[in-house]
């Protein structure tokens, strides 16, 4: 998880498609394509990535692009494809020309990395013609070729974050002086995310704040170790930021992940929240729910935070899934505690529902996902979103499914079978709840009746084509009424922040570490042929 480059871009991003069309002087033959295509041939490709046909040098994605490359040689050095390699060459030589142990072949690195850059650009301006924000992380690590190519950067001998991350430091003790390696390296990662993305999230952002700093052999986080920084460094970040962005800077559109155990990051100093925390949008999951935390009413209740400085969800894909929490089933992660007792009062509380109803696994699951849509920004990750049981990071290495897990094509049909089981996200349910909870029903009747009627038409096996925008419509209208916080208000006049759920199964888009789940529209069903239509590499 933490080997890859904090640079460069995988070659997950490149589209061989793309290559056999004329803006690319087809470089790529269709049967090369059908080739990569035929090589994904595990029987679990529906639902487990096969990143070995399409990263590393062995790959057979990797081995075809070499023919791609060798017809884009011998290209005129004035065609459209050859001046818009070499202008992204020269604006990011400052990256591209060190020596990589994984990449030989310098020239070749470079191809794919300017294939990767201009398609992952297509898909990110297909989503903002959507109206749709594109989110990527700024990872905390860097690879060993990164290490290697930038050595005064680094603090020799010592990791950053948790130790057993094994996380090369960046030197916390010259990073402030912009003459430093250190600085310059962290600008330029930050910088590239912000060209690329359009919200960026922050990865352990605790250690940009009290970086945890431990020599090599020592296992544990130890108080002598931390290095209390303030804001000083989250203040560069968003300067850089907005050096990228202009006038279109906004701190919302930056994420930072603070969550962390208590050894590893205090986050209040004297019961109130320490001021580099202040004011800027905090990731969290409501995992460890309990009175007082990890719930949107603890947030605004109990800490007094603005709706606006945090975004919660039910989980990620970092913890225990929601389906093991709601079975309690012990997280073998988290020293075997089972979290669920936990969660319930406050949940029947917040929900104004039977404490006793929620011992029951999928009542409680619901619970937890209608909790989260409370929020003015939430999240959900989508192994939740389809009631799976498997944990997306496994916490251990070499496994064949850490990771790996992605949308099966049949994407609607996996939806559905999760609301059948119980435990996918309803978002209908989830709005009869919170309506209940806030006697909306009683104000809005004829909008809960519409959400009780939606709800019941989700769980159907096949929802009536005719009705699937409505129930969109009356999802989005449902989440900003209760928004509003005044039935008397338009919801059209709702904050333009919050933009509820999709909730149709739209798509769910795992690259490179960056995390996508948007609003989609339902096409009408038709029989198709997968092998024509489904060009899954991976």
């Amino acid at each position: 998880h933490y080997n890859g480059s904090s640079l460069a871009l995988g070659d997950q991003y490149i589209s061989p498609e793309l290559l056999t069309e004329n803006e690319y002087s087809s470089i790529l033959t269709k049967d090369e394509l059908t080739e990569i295509i035929k090589a994904n041939n595990k029987e679990t490709r529906d639902n487990i990535a096969n990143f070995e046909n399409i990263l590393g040098q062995q790959s057979t994605q990797n081995k075809i692009l070499k023919n791609a490359h060798e017809r884009f040689k011998a290209l005129d050095e004035n065609s459209e494809l050859k001046q818009r390699y070499n202008k992204f060459v020269k604006e990011n030589e400052s990256w591209l020309n060190f020596a990589r142990e994984c990449e030989p072949d310098s020239e070749f690195f470079k191809f794919k990395q300017f294939l990767a850059s201009e398609h992952m650009s297509k898909g990110k301006n297909n989503l903002n013609n959507k109206g749709i924000k594109y989110c990527g992380d700024i990872a905390i690590n860097f690879s060993d070729d990164e290490v290697r190519a930038f050595p005064k950067a680094f603090k020799e001998g010592h990791y950053i974050g948790v130790p057993t991350w094994e996380i090369p430091s960046i030197n916390f003790d010259t990073i402030l002086d912009e003459t430093s390696d250190a600085h310059k390296l962290l600008k330029l990662k930050v910088q590239l995310a912000a060209k690329r993305f359009d919200v960026l999230r922050v990865d352990a952002a605790w250690n940009y704040v009290t970086p945890v700093i431990t020599p090599k052999g020592e296992t544990k986080i130890l108080p002598e170790n931390k290095k209390p920084m303030g804001d000083s460094i989250v203040k560069l970040i968003e300067k850089w930021v907005k050096e990228v962005k202009g006038d279109d800077f906004d701190l919302h559109n930056i994420i930072y992940e603070f969550d962390a155990g208590p050894d590893d990051f205090t986050m209040f100093e004297n019961g109130k929240l320490i001021a580099p925390l202040k004011d800027r949008v905090k990731v969290y999951g409501s995992t460890y729910l309990k009175e007082g935390w990890g719930s949107n009413d603890a947030f605004l209740h109990t800490l007094n935070w603005s709706p606006d400085e945090f975004l919660i969800g039910p989980g990620n894909h970092d913890p225990q899934p929601l389906r093991q929490i709601a079975k309690g089933i012990p997280d073998i992660c988290n020293d075997n505690n089972i979290h669920r007792q936990a969660s319930i009062n406050p949940l029947a509380r917040i929900l104004k529902l039977d404490a006793e109803s929620l011992k029951n696994p999928v009542l409680f699951a619901k619970a937890k996902f209608a909790e989260a849509v409370t929020a003015k920004n939430n999240m959900f990750f989508f192994m939740d979103v389809f009631g799976r049981e498997e944990r997306f990071n496994e916490h251990r290495r070499g496994t064949e499914t850490s990771f790996r897990y992605k949308v099966p094509s049949d994407y609607q049909k996996a939806y559905q079978n999760s609301l059948f089981e119980g435990f996918g996200f309803n978002i209908m349910d989830s709005l009869e709840k919170i309506f209940k909870a806030n006697g909306l029903d009683k104000s809005n009747p004829e909008l809960f009746a519409k959400i009780v009627k939606f709800k019941n038409i989700l769980l159907e096996k096949e929802t009536p084509a005719q009705l699937k925008e409505e129930v969109s419509n009356a999802a989005q209208t449902a989440a900003e009424t209760i928004n509003s916080g005044s039935t008397t208000k338009s919801a059209a006049k709702s904050t333009k922040s919050y933009k509820p759920l999709w909730i149709t199964a739209g798509a769910i888009a795992v690259l490179g570490g960056a995390f996508t789940l948007y609003k989609t529209k339902f096409q009408k069903h038709e029989a198709k042929d997968d092998s024509q239509q489904l060009k899954l590499t991976a």
